[in-house]
């Protein structure tokens, strides 16, 4: 097919119509959908369980949000302008929106990975007693994107250069460096610092006194993030190809989706964690609605306790213990609260009227 744009004739057995328009959009709007949700339901859990206060790491997870909004908005205009065509079928201009976009499409991603892999962090260090390990880490957070934002805008001098090399070569006057290696050697520091970042509270959790199974569930919880590993290593592979390639803009368009689906990925494994507590909430209401089990017990010293969901969250009550993601097994509270007790059978409604009595109790729960 002949070449409509201003790159040329198109090669043999290249098709000019052909393009990755719905692949990339359908990836990235998903995605990113999930990465709402999981926020929104992050949200949700912090206002439902008030004795959670929203930290530092969630509002972080709601900037990285933001900042995939951004990612999204780039794959989405680069579409228009034939992102994922044949460099052949482009004009210079739509070239040269494509490749601005990609100049901000990075610092963008810098900026919500770094969100991401500080808001987990910051919640590491919430959870468990670690401290070197996550300042470790840190340090290789911050390093990343400082790395990145500093060569991004020095990489070309001047900066147009960096997509006039391919508009006006003849032309253009300038010089940078190789864009494409460049862009391969941060993708492999993202994969380490995300394995990095997984690894870190596998030995402490491992420590964690609960049976072997709880263990390993929560453990597994945690190995989500491991698809972000997987996201990543995707992203580099794409990135390779990109290395090697003479079609611009067939090659980076994987590179424009997987740099917003890896980020994407990032803040629903950083929210899921979090959720722990609707997802116990959800599973203990079933398990209540399949036994039928009734909102009050009569205990074996005649004490009416009740054991409905409200009562947990009784004002009176005050729990000096709340393992956020519930972690541990059992916990066991000394509380002092107020019971009624019933009268036996045959006995007159006067005789116990209004006789309260107070106890000290010791009340212990599972995490289910």
């Amino acid at each position: 097919m002949s070449a409509s744009g201003d790159f040329g004739p198109a090669p043999p057995g290249v098709d000019l119509s052909e393009n990755q328009n719905g692949s990339m959009l359908g990836a990235v709007i998903t995605l990113i959908i999930l990465g709402t949700l999981s926020v929104v339901l992050r949200i949700y859990a912090r206002t439902e369980f008030k004795k959670f206060r929203f930290s530092i790491d969630d509002y972080l997870s709601f900037a990285a949000l933001l900042f995939a909004y951004s990612l999204g908005i780039c794959v989405i205009i680069s579409v228009k302008y034939k992102n994922g065509h044949h460099v052949q079928a482009l004009t210079k201009q739509e070239f040269t929106v494509i490749w601005k976009l990609l100049y901000a499409h990075v610092m963008l991603y810098a900026f919500c990975v770094t969100c991401t892999k500080t808001s987990i962090i910051l919640f590491y260090k919430r959870i468990f007693n670690l401290r070197y390990s996550l300042y470790f880490a840190m340090f290789f957070i911050l390093g990343y994107f400082i790395v990145i934002i500093v060569t991004v805008n020095v990489a070309c001098d001047p900066i147009p250069y960096f997509w006039e090399q391919y508009t006006d070569p003849n032309t253009a006057v300038g010089s940078c460096i190789d864009i494409p290696k460049f862009f391969f050697g941060n993708g492999i520091a993202a994969v380490l610092i995300d394995i990095m970042i997984l690894i870190i509270p596998i030995p402490i959790t491992w420590k964690l006194q609960m049976p072997k199974t709880q263990r390993l569930a929560v453990i597994g919880i945690l190995l989500l993030g491991s698809f972000v590993c997987i996201a990543g290593i995707v992203r580099l592979v794409f990135l390779n190809r990109n290395t090697h390639s003479d079609d611009a803009t067939w090659s980076v368009a994987p590179v424009f989706v997987w740099s917003c689906v890896e980020p994407s990925i990032g803040i629903v494994c950083a929210c899921l964690p979090t959720l722990s507590p609707l997802f116990r909430r959800w599973w203990s209401s079933m398990i209540t609605g399949k036994s039928g089990s009734a909102s009050a017990k009569q205990t074996p010293s005649g004490y009416n306790l009740s054991t409905r969901k409200s009562r947990l969250t009784d004002p009176s009550v005050t729990w000096t213990h709340w393992d956020e993601v519930e972690l541990v097994d059992t916990v066991i509270e000394r509380k002092s609260i107020s019971m009624q007790r019933r009268g036996s059978e045959g006995e007159t409604s006067s005789r116990h009227s209004g006789i309260r009595v107070r106890e000290e109790v010791t009340i212990s729960y599972t995490a289910v």
